[in-house]
């Protein structure tokens, strides 16, 4: 029941414009006024949502998967963008960047988990605002969280693009000999990630719903696709699941269903090693190939 009204209040949830405009026309805003949501799991809590996560993103390490504290929190996530205090319309909002910060193992265990607003800041297309994250296990953080969205205002370039136009991620993620990995979404991909994770915005769900929103078919949650792309890259090249840190950036949606290729490579320097990475949609124009990218580093 909680799931079907969260989702019928961020479907209704619409923009408050004024402030909108002030904050896209006030560059020194950096941040507003404090929303957060937060809650606690239950160690046996924690223990169902692993398995149910595991499943879905086919993990079979014995420690938790790097995503696993996003998606058990992404019910905070989406109270804080259909709060009221919110000037966001949550069904307007296009996740463009995440990054994942570990600095202590988690455990299944019982979990704290503080959601709220951190930056907002003027961008080329319109207004990018950070929701966060902090993960707590025994009374210290281990995760940090930061997943930035655009709000796009009136322009004909592409939305999935970084604010400066260029496509840095590019630049920064360079991969050398990579190995390639398939990485397939079914058709009912989006409807299962919906239940696990209480995420049922309309274009994840069907090609109907999606269509009201401007897309041609469903296609597959951001934070999914994400996880699929770690459990195959973690599977195939062992990477320190202690501290680390994942970034990337979300190019382009992945269409329902879709068979992509998931190219990686680990680098090694000096004192520290990395993977990148970059999803690709052989089936696309060749402009939009690229649906993700990104790096693991320790």
């Amino acid at each position: 029941m909680k799931q079907f009204v969260q989702a019928i209040k961020a479907a209704l949830k619409k923009a408050d414009k004024n402030v909108l405009e002030q904050w896209s026309t006030e560059p020194e805003i950096s941040e507003f006024s404090a929303v957060s949501v937060e809650r606690h799991f239950s160690a046996q809590q924690v223990m169902a949502s692993i398995q149910a996560f595991n499943d879905v993103h086919h993990w079979q390490q014995d420690s938790l998967h790097p995503c696993f504290a996003q998606f058990l929190g992404l019910s905070q996530h989406i109270d804080v963008l259909s709060h009221k205090h919110s000037p966001f319309p949550l069904m307007g909002l296009v996740h463009i960047e995440n990054t994942i910060n570990q600095v202590s193992p988690l455990s299944p265990d019982k979990m704290h988990i503080r959601c709220y607003f951190g930056a907002i800041r003027p961008h080329r297309w319109g207004i990018a605002v950070d929701v966060m994250m902090d993960v707590r296990q025994g009374g210290s953080t281990c995760q940090t969280i930061t997943s930035t969205y655009l709000y796009r205002q009136a322009s004909d370039v592409p939305v999935n693009q970084h604010a400066n136009g260029s496509d840095t991620t590019a630049q920064a993620f360079t991969i050398a000999q990579p190995q390639s990995s398939p990485v397939s979404f079914c058709a009912t991909a989006g409807r299962r990630y919906a239940r696990i994770s209480g995420d049922y915005n309309p274009i994840h769900l069907y090609s109907w719903s999606a269509k009201l929103f401007g897309f041609k078919q469903a296609i597959a949650h951001g934070t999914h696709v994400l996880a699929r792309c770690v459990s195959v890259m973690i599977l195939s090249t062992p990477f320190s699941n202690d501290k680390f840190t994942i970034t990337n950036e979300f190019k382009y949606p992945v269409p329902l269903p879709c068979d992509l290729t998931l190219k990686h490579s680990l680098q090694n320097e000096e004192t520290s090693k990395s993977i990148s990475f970059e999803l690709c949609n052989l089936q696309a124009t060749p402009r939009k190939q690229r649906v993700l990218c990104g790096r693991i580093s320790n």
